[in-house]
């Protein structure tokens, strides 16, 4: 996969320093991108229940799951000259 996307690694990079209670600026540091996009990674991994620090649990599992499910949903892209051709 591309450096355009987070990999299981940095899915479980993310899941080891939200148990240890890291902020989102330290984790999105480590990872290299913007704290958003931590942000946007817990809520994909978000399963509804807490953990031991009494925040969101995080799955790196299930956010990797879903994240290949909107892979698959999102369709072939367009063929843009085609398009405007036409």
């Amino acid at each position: 996969m591309s450096n355009k996307y987070l990999g299981p690694a940095d899915r479980q990079l993310i899941a080891e320093k939200w148990a240890a209670y890291a902020s989102v600026r330290e984790i999105a540091g480590l990872v290299g991108v913007a704290p958003k996009t931590i942000y946007e990674e817990l809520r994909r991994g978000s399963n509804g229940t807490l953990d031991k620090n009494s925040r969101k649990a995080y799955n790196p599992e299930l956010a990797q799951r879903r994240f290949q499910e909107s892979l698959r949903r999102r369709g072939k892209p367009l063929n843009r000259t085609r398009a405007a051709n036409e």
